[in-house]
């Protein structure tokens, strides 16, 4: 077992029993979503390739990424990958089972988004085959849409 569930004394109970399941998805996706505009900002900065008027791997100078975008990144990367693992060691009421499994499968998108984002734009042009875009994606909006989901049940 990771940081993320913790056995319990006299055997393995689910969290569900406790009552505190859609709680527990509610504040997973509660800070989830706290980093998506984040996210979405980074996604936005990292896509070049694509772009009209721009060649493949030429950056404007006022859209250079540097340090501490690589920190944001860095960030962004430890905590999708803390709530998803957080997410994947729950156990859920099953009306609240798909909630949770969509959730950990956004929160693995935007996992591999920035991290692929950052490589894309920190390789050397040369390097580049990939072109990540950013932006206002169907992602961020469903990830909204299942902390909203998990606020009601939780009520």
């Amino acid at each position: 077992m990771g940081w993320f569930a913790r056995a319990r004394a006299g055997g393995s109970t689910a969290l569900a029993e406790d009552g505190l399941s859609a709680l527990t998805l509610l504040a997973v996706l509660e800070e989830a979503v706290s980093h998506l505009s984040a996210a979405e900002s980074l996604l936005e900065r990292c896509a070049v390739a694509g772009e009209p008027g721009h060649p493949v791997g030429v950056r404007p100078a006022d859209r250079r990424l540097g340090a501490a975008d690589a920190r944001q990144g860095l960030r962004l990367r430890i905590a999708f990958t803390q709530l998803s693992r957080w997410l994947d060691g729950m156990t859920c009421d099953p009306e609240q089972e798909p909630l949770r499994a969509d959730a950990s499968r956004l929160l693995r998108f935007y996992l591999l988004m920035v991290t692929y984002a950052l490589d894309a734009a920190f390789t050397p042009p040369a390097r580049q085959h990939i072109a990540i875009r950013g932006g206002h994606s169907g992602a961020a909006g469903r990830l909204v849409e299942l902390r909203d989901l998990a606020r009601a049940a939780a009520e």
